[in-house]
């Protein structure tokens, strides 16, 4: 299972970076079975280059970072009670590479700021910190692990790995294999966030999920409801999706005077549902990987639903250089959409990789193609990206 773990670990950059690993493992007092007192910095330094073969229908280019890894710093801390009890704590920092500002104004520890208590049987944990899907679905997320910027179009299924604000969060020990917890997130009521409006605060969420493996095999499954999502956890179809209409709503403003489109970045919608589910095979260096979501939307009367399944693998193809490739089909709105992603990883060492990825994408008739977020939609119904690009990580 180690080795499995391993792949799936180096096929899936977001999924298994500093900043998740950071959230598991501490070293463990020989002699008690414990964590011992100790603190860690940590980080990600990621950027690159990347061309797109259409934007608003021009060709483009752009100095662009933190895409296979988002550029970020923080630190971890563990320690040692009495009666096999230990706290925990961690803080995490994302920050633009290009300019070095946050990537969230105003924000300093905008992804992890947690402080918890654990024991043998698990851990609690408070404040904000990644949900139950980037726990237990993430590590399958085999396009990721080509391309940054196709960890799902959108992320309405929170595959990317998202943190969430105000939250409780239990995370079992592993019983044979066997992991599993729960997350409550509380609303904010500082923003009124029972006005039915993009302004006002999110709502409550819960998320459950599970993870189990054995040998070559593993399997996740996660499910969660967000009430009333807004601020981070807001939705954007035309800048996501690339669709002009969504529960029955426009997704963009249309200036009267120029004509250009102003996205709509936060629907005032009712309610999120989101099922996740992903599993890995090991075969000697390859690793076969799948995974499907099913997102439900409510708002303004209405409701829509995004069926998204991927299938993909991982080879590795020598001691430093490994291959990625992940195909998406995505269903939503009456519209679907295909997706390609292809990546080479040469790893320099332990610490620092090149890289090179490509992406194909080609929606519905009268639906923009639009690939990750970092480029506007196209003025086709397809988008292409080519990206070289360098991390390393601390």
């Amino acid at each position: 299972m180690k080795n499995l773990l391993s792949v799936i670990g180096s096929s899936c950059a977001i999924a298994f970076s500093p900043a998740v690993l950071a959230q598991t493992a501490m070293p463990e007092d020989d002699r008690k079975g414990t964590p011992k007192t100790s603190v860690v910095f940590y980080g990600v330094l990621d950027a690159g280059v990347t061309f797109v073969n259409n934007e608003a229908g021009q060709s483009n280019r752009k100095l662009d970072g933190g895409v296979m890894d988002p550029n970020h710093w923080g630190m971890k801390g563990v320690e040692t009670l009495g009666g096999r009890l230990h706290a925990v704590f961690q803080l995490e920092n994302s920050f633009n590479l290009d300019n070095g500002s946050l990537s969230s104004e105003g924000t300093l520890f905008d992804r992890i700021a947690m402080v918890g208590l654990g024991s043998r049987h698990g851990q609690v944990t408070f404040g904000t910190q990644l949900d139950l899907i980037n726990d237990y679905v993430t590590p399958f997320n085999i396009s990721a692990g080509a391309s940054g910027y196709a960890a799902h179009q959108g992320d309405f299924d929170r595959i990317a790995g998202n943190a969430i604000q105000r939250s409780i969060k239990f995370s079992s020990a592993e019983f044979d294999g066997l992991t599993f917890g729960a997350l409550y997130s509380f609303a904010d009521k500082s923003a009124h966030p029972d006005e039915d409006t993009a302004g006002g605060g999110s709502g409550s969420a819960w998320n459950i999920g599970a993870h189990y493996a054995t040998g070559p095999f593993a399997i996740g499954a996660s499910y969660m409801q967000l009430n009333k999502p807004r601020g981070t956890e807001a939705i954007g179809p035309y800048q996501s999706l690339g669709l002009s209409t969504f529960l029955g709503r426009s997704t963009f403003e249309i200036d009267p005077e120029t004509g250009d489109r102003t996205p709509i970045e936060d629907m005032a919608i009712d309610r999120q549902n989101i099922f996740a589910i992903g599993s890995a095979y090991e075969i000697g260096d390859f690793t076969a990987m799948i995974n499907f979501a099913d997102i439900k939307f409510k708002g303004y009367g209405n409701t829509e639903n995004l069926r998204l399944i991927e299938i993909g693998g991982h080879y590795h193809i020598s001691a430093a250089l490994d291959g990625t490739l992940g195909y998406q089909r995505m269903h939503v709105a009456g519209t679907k959409a295909n997706q390609v992603s292809l990546g080479l990883d040469y790893h320099l060492s332990k610490r620092s990789d090149i890289y090179i990825s490509a992406d194909y994408r080609r929606a519905s008739a009268g639906v923009a193609g639009v690939i990750g977020e970092s480029f506007e939609p196209s003025s086709s119904n397809a988008q292409a990206l080519l990206r070289v690009g360098m991390r390393h990580m601390f």
